[in-house]
């Protein structure tokens, strides 16, 4: 399964991704300068580097200041001689805007250029201009309080939230309402030319696609425009005049509970600041609906900007998207809003699942042990028990096999044999093997040339006498009831399907540090629970070769173990299913095992598993969703699934947005997710150790757990999913035994006597 004997697919895929990537190359390298390029005409001194050259001719701490804080609008000027004349000359046209009066003339001295005010606003005239929006909650009870009252307004509106609300945009501008450029991001460091340039484009280009909307209108975030002359002159250069405020509520500094204090009106015309997104605008709405009740009693009248405006900059409405402005509003969006509605999905989806399926499985788990627990087993006199026939495949098991066999015969199951396979082993296994059977009747010792586990599986499958079959791996060390445990499912029979295989309950017996003890947490509340649970919904997809009993009619029926996925028991459990066989758990059948003792034989064992656990899922592919399948096709497989793709598709997105969230501050989220996946972790291992009797000492490891659980989960993934689309085979890891599982007989009593308590 996924192996590839001509080594082609690799290099395939490679040149179709090498393919798909000059082309993505090419069409942004014919976009971009497009969408990069500024949307409004201008002839004159186009070069970006200008503005910033222009600046540094002239005294930056003291530029001429022309006008006064009553006119709205802000722009710079040359300061020229025409006709013996001084004059204010557009940079970039040929126009000259206006010829200065004395006494400008004795301001600007000899300055190369001063900031102009301009723009006169009628007396008893309000307009009334918001920032930062449009906002999904604050923007939309602006405009009804705006549309009750009949007032138009002017919005300066953020690219980002433009993409993000289309809809609202879309109400501002059909309700009469005039919108301004407040740049893509509200963008306030202007020491990047580049950026302060795009910062406008992308937002007029996102205006365009979203609303057919070009307007010239903009206005600084912070506003300041007189100590900010950079990005004056490079809003300039690109078309757009800035557009100040002369009346400051200065709502933003007043919390939802807060009265805003408005400045007095006296009768002069004003250009009124407000927010209708960058927070919580509850303030702002009482604010607003306060302002216009006192201008109208005051005699003022209502409008946009438009009546001020300079012939050549109003908003143009109607405007057709050109490809550049469609491609905008698409990159916008899909760096913007998409993270953002794709990680909340995630989030949501990750606390329902979790939340949902730890239930279930938690409930079905408990109800299973019940059951276990109250249930009357038939009593059948020794010499009408059914043989039992143990399999051992092993290779190369030197340190560990003699006390494997010692386990075995220590078992308190009368009608036993015992089928030990060599698999070829170089070491002294076989030796060891055939002086205990000639101790032990009950042992038979057959050998083959090395041809893998699920060979030497079958080998001993094919010469097993006994209609129950219960195989182990070499370094697995059975309690003496294990096997008496897995006999009783197959011949007591009380349900609609015959058992057709019984998965035991394996621990680690080699708890020495943090990784084994983590090790055997993780199959205490992960796979010992979950497997229960599954149980009692007739759902369990892996039955573990390590500590499992089969029904031989069942795997005659299966044809044995296969050979295509490196997850033989996993690939034959699926069978069973599929052929209509029972698969149950029995939490007593308890097998010892030792587990890897370092990180790299832990990532090397967990591979195989994976990439084997992906070959069966895809080879057994057509169950799901089958309501043939029960529980297992249309429930426990899918989540299967699910818990596969969804990480190896969004776990780059969001390792990325996690770090931007931290670096901004923004960590609370964060915890909360960690803290409600640490209680659930944590409610589930008190559950499983008061269930199967362990040792309270596990909980220890709780805090620590997912610190190695999801690095190691999301490298095995991809590694999985590498070695698959390369087609090559991942080899049968063998950790080195160390023959250090304590004393079977001793943890028995020791959980025997836990579940007493």
């Amino acid at each position: 399964m996924f192996y590839d004997p001509s080594g082609k697919r690799w290099y395939r895929l490679l040149a179709t991704l090498m393919v798909l990537l000059a082309l993505v190359a090419g069409l942004l390298s014919w976009i971009l300068p497009q969408a990069l390029a500024q949307p409004w005409d201008r002839t004159l001194n186009q070069d970006p580097a200008y503005p910033r050259e222009l600046i540094a001719t002239g005294d930056t701490e003291n530029i001429p200041l022309l006008g006064n804080a009553s006119n709205p609008f802000s722009r710079i000027g040359l300061v020229e001689e025409v006709g013996g004349e001084t004059v204010l000359a557009d940079p970039f046209s040929a126009d000259v805007l206006r010829t200065l009066s004395e006494e400008e003339v004795e301001l600007v001295e000899d300055h190369p250029y001063a900031m102009e005010r301009f723009g006169e606003i009628p007396d008893r005239r309000l307009i009334i201009t918001f920032d930062d929006g449009p906002d999904a909650q604050f923007t939309p009870e602006v405009l009804d309080v705006l549309s009750a009252e009949g007032v138009p307004a002017t919005f300066f509106s953020i690219g980002t939230n433009v993409v993000k609300h289309p809809d609202l945009f879309g109400r501002v501008l059909r309700e009469g309402h005039m919108v301004g450029n407040h740049t893509m991001t509200h963008f306030t460091s202007w020491e990047d030319d580049f950026r302060n340039r795009e910062e406008l484009i992308g937002t007029d280009r996102a205006m365009r696609s979203v609303g057919n909307y070009a307007t010239p209108l903009f206005r600084l975030p912070t506003g300041d425009p007189d100590n900010k002359p950079l990005p004056v002159l490079e809003a300039q250069q690109m078309g757009y005049l800035h557009v100040d405020f002369t009346l400051d509520t200065e709502d933003w500094q007043y919390g939802p509970e807060e009265k805003i204090v408005l400045p007095p009106l006296d009768g002069e015309g004003r250009v009124v600041l407000m927010h209708d997104g960058g927070g919580d605008r509850t303030a702002t709405i009482e604010a607003l609906r306060e302002l216009i009740a006192e201008a109208k009693a005051a005699g003022y009248t209502f409008s946009t900007l438009a009546p001020l405006l300079p012939e050549d900059h109003h908003p143009v409405a109607d405007t057709q998207p050109v490809l550049a402005d469609d491609a905008t509003a698409l990159a916008l969006t899909t760096l913007t809003v998409t993270p953002d509605v794709v990680m909340t999905w995630l989030f949501w989806f990750g606390i329902g699942s979790l939340t949902l399926m730890s239930t279930l499985y938690v409930v079905l788990a408990l109800i299973g042990h019940r059951r276990q627990k109250h249930r009357i087993w038939p009593e059948i006199p020794e010499e009408d028990l059914p043989l039992v026939s143990v399999i051992l495949p092993v290779f190369n098991e030197e340190p560990v096999v003699e006390r494997t066999l010692a386990a075995l015969r220590a078992s308190d199951y009368p009608r036993l044999e015992v089928i030990a396979v060599d698999d070829g082993s170089t070491d002294d296994t076989l030796a060891i093997m055939r002086r205990f059977a000639q101790q032990w009747p009950a042992l038979q010792v057959l050998t083959q040339p090395n041809g893998g586990k699920s060979i030497a599986s079958n080998h001993g499958i094919m010469a097993a006498r006994g209609e129950i079959v219960v195989t182990l791996d070499g370094d697995t060390l059975f309690e003496p009831q294990t096997v008496r445990m897995f006999a009783r499912h197959f011949y007591a029979r009380d349900g609609k399907r015959p058992v057709g295989a019984v998965a035991g309950h394996v621990k680690v017996g080699n708890r020495r540090g943090l990784l084994t003890m983590w090790q055997s947490l993780e199959y205490i509340s992960g796979i010992c629970v979950t497997r229960m649970g599954e149980g009692v919904a007739g759902a369990i997809s892996i039955v573990p070769g390590a500590c499992a009993a089969w029904r031989k009619d069942a795997l005659q029926a299966a044809g044995g173990y296969s050979h295509d996925t490196l997850a033989e028991d996993a690939d034959l459990t699926m069978t069973l299913q599929k052929l209509g066989w029972a698969v149950v758990q029995e939490n007593q059948a308890v097998a010892w095992t030792e587990a890897p003792m370092t990180i790299q034989g832990l990532a090397k064992q967990r591979l195989r598993w994976t990439y084997g656990n992906l070959q069966a899922l895809w080879k057994h592919a057509g169950m799901l969703f089958q309501p043939r399948h029960g529980f297992l096709g249309l429930v426990a497989l899918p989540y299967a699934l699910l818990a596969t793709v969804i990480p190896l598709v969004f776990l780059p997105l969001t390792v990325l947005m996690a770090g931007i969230n931290i670096a901004v501050g923004n960590w609370q989220p964060i915890a909360a997710f960690a803290a409600f996946v640490l209680t659930i972790h944590a409610v589930i291992c008190v559950i499983a150790i008061r269930m199967v009797g362990e040792s309270w000492t596990h909980l220890l490891i709780v805090p620590v757990y997912r610190l190695i659980y999801e690095p190691l989960r999301a490298y095995l993934l991809y590694a999985s999913v590498l070695q698959a689309l390369r087609g090559k085979m991942i080899g049968w890891y063998k950790p080195e035994r160390t023959n250090s599982v304590f004393d079977v007989e001793g943890a028995a009593d020791r959980r025997a006597d836990a579940q007493h308590v």
